[in-house]
């Protein structure tokens, strides 16, 4: 027998227990990882596919074929589609028996399960999911009637006559029809979107008018309605709240003394109205806009259909949950041309609305968990790139210009020679005021010092412009400055210096790429040559960008000179986005944060800020710089308002566009696709992402390891009992297998390991990881980079994940210098860990 680990049913057949956990799909009962539980294993995935795959590959043999599969379903849920609560089609058809209800309720399952999977795949357009359907319904017909046909064939020739054929050829013949065309209640675009529109999980986005214009189609005049599309922040919230889980992620602990670790340490959440208030349980939500194209650039009138999409995170969640795409939610979408004809106060004034009201009133509901409760729901910042922060929040859209930055009133001149943000002063609500009074009496200003209107936003609680801490360092950092500053490093070391040349540096990447094993995907492309300073050619993703500068040190470090100016540049570019990239803070890292970037502003002027032809003058994007420390004071860790998350969710309604091909109403199409892969991403618990996935295990004797005694010590178990061990987990997206490097803990260095095993107990769902321990030589600063020994004999330890100083694994890169082999590790940013 097979056991489902969701309710401890016993079904007698994989194809069984395939359906049985269709139907917890369909309910949104389905707790992930889906897990084994057959006899001792301990293997666990990310879908029921691969759980199947598996159930065939290393169980066939648990399988009882004599157990009968209707009789065993019929005490399961019923699935969604067969539930009173929802009209179907289906339900019109005769049923003759409670078995055969449950047979048809099982394929019904499957096949909701699976047009829902489909719907939710942008790369599939909907105009062929009735086909599919159709070609299903028939190849089940098809079988239907060979197994009937068949049957009565076998009966006739076992000379079985009268009573006994009439009444068997009357059985199947009922079975046939009420089988027949089991999935016709999905067997259309309209009736898919009915069934999966009424479901409690599913959040349509509605139409919202924005104004009427009128056209001339085909010599007639057409009166025109100009709308945009909105899906409800309340309504989202509640779908979301649904989930047990998920609940309890919102109640963790979000606050950490002595360190800035969240948002939640910073001083704006801490003396927001509502926020801050304990007695209050109130959710924050991070705002992010971006302009998107739909259409190939290349071609005309590509700008036509580009879209305005706005998103909203949880900030309650970590910031490693909120990287996930199910935890990045719409909130609506416009087209691009209705934006600059009606302005962002038109399209923003749903939100607003609805904000307002969440923010004081908030909503009441009866939440697992919580039990019944009132959640307040507030805007605590708008995470955008820099151009389209500054349109949103009503500033100037020209960085050529003076007073561009949205936190201090900075001129072109001004940013050249001051870099302490104590140089400048800073935009406050009474001067925004000021400012805006004065922009909206005269009738020739644009701007008033950079302001060109008021900001809707501001009339939610809570929420002000000029108090919006949030700058996007992939923006700023990865493909501004650091493609700037890498291009003047390279150049002066290649064609002023001659400590390297471009053919070597690309030989020593492609080596480099090819015997690391993090960050395989994100190796950078061959550099082209640099005629003059300040571009780095070709473009590069901004994680390419990150890449390449975190491994220069180490790929050419060993053919530049300790004294070059420009490589002591390079390695203290390299210190200062460790830094920013931190996701956890000290008081005393922020301080010296500041006098960080003031010396690094300082030497990038004093080494490429000539007046000659090569001389590059300070960007505006280094500007941004000296407000970054005061950022995360207000609003936590850089990382938190990163917008490289937002960006490649954007890949969503680009590959759906291009499926589609359809741009009558782009926005209502996109939009609503977007919430059919929502729903499908709720059912699916996507969300969660604290959990341990495991592909394939083993159980082998605890004496078979060299890690025996250790494992003997820790888990206080014998030589010869049997321990499940495997080699290659997957956790929070991260894969992790052995091999790889980590960073154990912090103690004066960094304390790292050597991935050897991964255990769990037989008895138990906790996964361990054993480690080899490695020797913290020293910080070599020359290649930015920790040089480490191995330890011989091994050392091995057994620690938990949550253990870990920092989840992601590091690299560590084996070299040879002056004729001694030698490793390097690099961390990927800088890492504190609670004392």
């Amino acid at each position: 027998m097979l056991v489902c680990y969701v309710c401890c049913s016993e079904l007698c057949s994989i194809a069984g227990l395939r359906s049985h956990l269709r139907r917890h799909v369909g309910l949104g009962e389905l707790v992930y990882p889906v897990k084994c539980c057959q006899g001792t294993c301990k293997s666990s995935f990310r879908r029921v596919f691969n759980f199947i795959r598996h159930l065939y590959s290393y169980h066939k043999g648990d399988e009882n074929r004599t157990g009968n599969l209707p009789g065993i379903l019929s005490s399961a849920p019923s699935p969604i589609g067969v539930d009173d609560d929802f009209s179907n089609d289906s339900l019109l058809q005769p049923f003759h028996s409670a078995g055969d209800r449950t047979v048809l309720a099982t394929l019904q399952s499957e096949g909701a399960d699976m047009v829902a999977a489909l719907r939710a795949n942008s790369s599939i357009p909907y105009s062929v999911i009735p086909g599919i359907i159709e070609s299903i319904n028939s190849m089940i017909g098809t079988t239907v009637d060979c197994v009937q046909s068949e049957t009565m064939k076998l009966l006739r020739g076992m000379d079985v006559g009268g009573n006994v054929l009439t009444d068997v050829e009357a059985s199947l013949k009922r079975q046939s029809d009420t089988l027949n065309e089991p999935l016709g209640f999905l067997s259309t675009r309209y009736k898919q979107d009915k069934h999966f529109d009424t479901h409690p999980l599913a959040v349509k986005p509605e139409t919202v008018i924005l104004g009427q214009r009128y056209e001339t189609r085909n010599g007639v005049i057409k009166s025109v309605y100009d709308s945009y599309q909105y899906v409800s922040v309340e309504a989202t919230l509640r779908s979301l709240l649904v989930n047990p889980q998920y609940v309890s992620m919102l109640l963790r602990d979000k606050y950490t003394p002595g360190l800035v670790s969240d948002c939640w340490d910073g001083l704006l959440c801490k003396r927001h109205p509502v926020l801050g208030d304990a007695s209050k349980f109130s959710i924050a939500i991070q705002l992010f806009y971006d302009g998107m194209g739909t259409t190939n650039p290349l071609r005309g009138q590509s700008s036509m259909y580009n879209v305005g999409v706005f998103y909203f995170v949880v900030k309650n969640l970590p910031n490693v949950l909120n990287s996930c795409f199910s935890n990045v939610h719409l909130v609506s979408l416009c087209y691009a041309t209705d934006l600059k004809t009606y302005g962002y106060d038109a399209v923003l004034n749903k939100f607003v609305t609805e904000m307002r009201q969440l923010s004081v009133e908030g909503f009441v509901g009866d939440f697992p968990i919580l039990g019944t409760c009132t959640i307040h729901v507030c805007l605590l910042q708008v995470a955008c790139d820099n151009l389209a922060l500054n349109g949103l929040l009503g500033f100037v859209e020209s960085f050529s210009v003076d007073y561009f930055c949205t936190m201090c009133y900075a001129t072109q001149a001004d940013i050249q020679h001051k870099f302490h943000e104590s140089d400048f002063e800073l935009r406050s609500v009474a001067k925004y005021s000021e400012d805006v009074a004065c922009v909206a009496t005269s009738n020739s200003l644009i701007h008033s010092r950079g302001i060109k209107r008021d900001c809707m936003l501001n009339q939610i609680p809570g929420f002000h412009a000029t108090q919006n801490f949030s700058l996007d360092i992939m923006h700023i950092v990865l493909e501004g400055i650091i493609p700037v500053e890498l291009s003047c490093i390279i150049f002066y070391l290649c064609n002023t210096h001659h400590a390297v040349t471009l053919a070597q540096i690309s030989a020593r990447i492609h080596t480099f790429w090819s015997v690391i094993n993090v960050e395989k995907c994100n190796k950078p492309p061959e550099l082209n040559h640099i005629d003059k300073p300040g571009r780095l050619y070709p473009s590069m993703k901004a994680v390419q960008s990150w890449a390449l500068l975190k491994y220069l040190p180490l790929l050419i470090g060993d053919m530049v000179s300790n004294s070059d100016p420009h490589w002591l540049f390079l390695l203290h570019l390299s210190e200062l986005v460790d830094m920013l990239f931190s996701p956890v803070f000290t008081e005393g890292m922020i301080t010296y944060m500041r006098e960080l970037i003031a010396d690094h502003l300082a030497m990038f002027s004093e080494l490429y800020g000539g007046d000659d032809e090569n001389g590059i003058r300070l960007k505006p994007k280094h500007h941004l710089l000296v407000h970054l420390p005061t950022v995360i004071v207000e609003s936590g860790p850089l990382v938190g308002m990163n917008c490289l998350r937002y960006e490649l969710k954007n890949s969503f309604f680009k590959r759906s566009s291009h499926i589609v091909c359809n741009f009558t109403n782009i926005c209502q199409t996109l939009a609503y696709r977007h919430q059919q892969n929502s729903l499908f991403s709720k059912l699916s618990n996507f969300s969660i992402r604290n959990i341990i996935v495991v592909g394939r295990s083993s159980h082998d004797s605890v004496g078979d390891y060299e890690c025996a005694d250790v494992l003997c010590s820790h888990f206080g178990v014998e030589m010869t009992d049997d321990v499940c061990f495997a080699k290659r987990v997957e956790r929070a997206s991260i894969v992790y297998t052995v091999g790889h490097h980590v960073v154990m803990g912090i103690e004066e260095e960094p304390v790292f390991a050597k991935i050897e095993l991964f255990v769990c107990l037989p008895s138990s769902d906790e996964w361990f990881i054993v480690v080899s321990c490695m020797r913290t030589v020293t910080f070599h600063s020359h290649y930015h980079s920790y040089a480490v020994e191995y330890i011989y004999p091994k050392v091995f330890k057994v620690i938990t994940f949550d253990s870990l100083a920092d989840f992601r694994t590091v690299c560590c890169y084996k070299t040879v210098i002056e004729q001694k082999t030698q490793h390097f590790v690099r961390l990927p940013y800088h890492i504190i860990t609670a004392r």
